[in-house]
């Protein structure tokens, strides 16, 4: 065998190499996986804001819920006010003037009971009506045919000017005593006898309550 026989090169890898490429491999993420995770946050991004509306939603049904719920309480507690404490009404006409005019608006205390030489309102063949206390239970009412007006034997002590009559159109006798739970009413202007003149004591049952306030609507 010949001395000038030659082995034939290998080729020889670096190591260095084949560990950069497998480094480059594992950084490179597949393209099909790429374009899925941006389709992912691109669906996220726009299914954001609808979440934020839902709630806006939610919260605004929410709000409008409670004020309707706020607004239904407020409206019952009024209604109970004026059905079971006060009573509302507007006065027409001029019985009882001048401390009560035409068209005054009118507050009353229905919890109270009536008390004498109080104004109060009271219900009359289906109307509510006003007038002032003249006479409490046991009372003996007695009006002469002058005008004059007593008590138990006494010109009460009123403000009216008025001179008191009898209604002719009554059958009512005098003197007149007033019965158990009931009280004789007449108007201020006693001139206008549509008062318990004409039909008698009022029972305590049809009271509405005192005057508490009287609002003035008109300047005349």
């Amino acid at each position: 065998m010949s001395d000038n026989y030659t082995q034939p090169e290998q080729a020889v890898t670096d190591p260095t190499e084949k560990e950069t490429d497998v480094r480059n491999t594992e950084k490179t993420p597949d393209k099909a996986e790429q374009s899925a995770e941006k389709k992912e946050e691109q669906n996220a991004e726009k299914k954001a804001p609808k979440k934020k509306q839902t709630k806006k939603k939610k919260t605004t049904a929410q709000l409008l819920t409670g004020f309707l719920i706020k607004l239904a309480a407020i409206a019952l507690a009024v209604w109970l006010l004026f059905t079971f404490v006060l009573g509302l009404v507007i006065h027409y006409g001029n019985n009882m003037h001048p401390a009560i005019r035409d068209g005054d608006l009118i507050i009353s205390l229905r919890i109270q009971r009536p008390f004498l030489n109080a104004a109060v309102l009271y219900e009359h063949d289906g109307k509510m009506c006003l007038g002032r206390v003249v006479g409490m239970p046991g009372n003996t009412i007695d009006i002469s045919d002058v005008g004059a007006l007593t008590v138990n034997g006494t010109a009460p002590a009123e403000e009216v000017f008025y001179p008191t009559y009898r209604c002719e159109t009554s059958d009512i006798s005098y003197p007149y005593t007033v019965g158990e739970d009931q009280v004789f009413i007449l108007n201020d202007f006693r001139d206008d006898t549509n008062d318990s003149r004409m039909f008698g004591a009022v029972s305590m049952k049809d009271v509405k309550g005192p005057v508490l306030l009287m609002l003035r609507r008109r300047s005349f």
